[in-house]
């Protein structure tokens, strides 16, 4: 997993990022030849992006000049991933123990971008710092920032796709502007998106939530009465959602048994520990990363996030065979700003 830290404007944190790529032999040029429908799709969505998130749009461009590629081209590539493919796996929880809050995030994907995955930490001139992670470069899939809030997605497969942000850019852009739960969602009812997902959201006063989402319709489901934890795998659980979930089968990469498995060891209740997060995310607890190896699919990394104080504890593939490490970088930064 690569480690990279990026600060300043966005633009010269993309250029910076692309001129180091290319240093290192890496050209996206091969993957840059589009149809003309997908280059519109991605051109559509560059400007909408634009409207609601400038910043990031700087970056692209930033990257695209240090990569030596065609804006339009790259940021085609990078705003359309996830809607043109099925972007399976994932199982992402947050649970409150007392005033302790823990979010756990495994990123189940093809063991091929195992090579591209990246635990990066952000300082930008303009938004919040944090560290987030991903297989998509500029976009993230899960991340923690300095105000405790942490925030996750789950691929769901769409009926439809309709120009808009995908998920890699909507957690990335809640990262650095959101302090709270609330303010993601209202954040999140002015963003148009172009991919399904469920954005799984935690802060560090213990407000929990998910929210479900596609080009049609969001709503968002809290914990129900009684319950201080929140779930998410690759299946849309509130009633008005089913009819946008278009996955190919009903326990697609297992995502019921993923999502039975953590809701029933965290309703048993007892100590909410942040070792029960890990032992369920390994899976000693029940299934969750246990998949066949002939799928050539697998838990590319797991996190647990401890919102109130910034303590980050991550293995690095699969957690059932690597260990969980403490990752002090977002702690120090947060130290060093005070």
């Amino acid at each position: 997993m690569y480690k990279p830290r990026f600060k300043g404007k966005h633009y010269e944190m993309g250029h910076h990022y692309g001129k180091l790529l290319r240093k290192n032999g890496v050209n996206f040029n091969p993957l840059l030849d589009f149809d003309a429908s997908r280059l519109k799709m991605g051109t559509d969505s560059l400007n909408i992006c634009n409207e609601v998130y400038p910043e990031i749009i700087e970056e692209v461009k930033g990257m695209a000049d240090g990569l030596k590629a065609d804006f339009l081209s790259f940021g085609t590539f990078l705003i359309t991933a996830g809607a043109y493919s099925f972007d399976v796996g994932c199982s992402t929880f947050a649970y409150v123990e007392n005033k302790d809050v823990y979010f756990v995030r495994n990123h189940d994907m093809f063991v091929s971008l195992k090579k591209t995955t990246e635990s990066a930490l952000y300082k930008p001139h303009k938004g919040y710092s944090f560290l987030g992670h991903g297989d998509g470069l500029i976009g993230k899939e899960d991340g923690m920032n300095v105000h405790g809030l942490a925030v996750g997605m789950t691929f769901v497969a769409p009926r439809m796709i309709r120009p808009g942000l995908n998920f890699l850019f909507i957690v990335r852009l809640l990262l650095e502007k959101c302090k709270n739960v609330n303010e993601c969602i209202e954040y999140l009812k002015n963003i148009p998106t172009m991919t399904s997902q469920s954005i799984v959201l935690a802060d560090a006063l213990g407000d929990l939530a998910v929210v479900e989402m596609c080009p049609e319709h969001m709503t968002v489901r809290y914990p129900k009465s009684g319950e201080r934890f929140i779930v998410a795998t690759n299946h849309f659980i509130e009633k008005e959602m089913k009819e946008f979930d278009f996955k190919p089968e009903e326990n697609w990469y297992s995502t019921l048994d993923r999502y039975d498995t953590v809701t029933k060891n965290l309703q048993s209740g007892g100590d909410y520990s942040r070792e029960l997060g890990i032992e369920i995310a390994s899976g000693k607890r029940g299934f969750l990363c246990q998949y066949d190896k002939n799928l050539s699919f697998d838990t590319l990394w797991s996190v647990s996030y401890h919102l109130n104080t910034l303590s980050i504890k991550r293995a690095e593939g699969n957690p059932r065979r690597a260990k969980y490490k403490f990752d002090y970088r977002l702690e120090k930064l947060k130290n060093k700003s005070l």
